[in-house]
């Protein structure tokens, strides 16, 4: 699948708006290193405290819901989708 990560995080942004992600430009191969840490952290629950995180499992189902729930074209949710199944599966490693 291809991405632009450049529009992604915008759509990742209008997805989660209180999240706070660099507003400097960003070449794509940065835009895809941006996003896919942002996104681990927060499927490992880092901005929780410690004894209120809940496991990156329940975080993937939240964020995939949310993402399902959004006014996003198909294209921007299956692409959101597919790089969260992939920070997932390098999370399992």
């Amino acid at each position: 699948m291809e991405y632009s990560f450049s529009s992604l995080i915008e759509t990742y942004r209008r997805l989660w708006m209180n999240r706070s992600l660099t507003t400097e430009t960003l070449n794509e191969q940065e835009s895809k290193t941006l996003l896919y840490e942002t996104i681990a952290k927060e499927l490992r629950d880092e901005m929780t405290h410690p004894r209120t995180r809940q496991s990156a499992e329940v975080k993937f189902y939240y964020a995939v819901k949310r993402i399902m729930n959004s006014d996003l074209s198909d294209h921007e949710k299956l692409s959101l989708i597919h790089i969260y199944i992939n920070v997932m599966e390098q999370l399992k490693q």
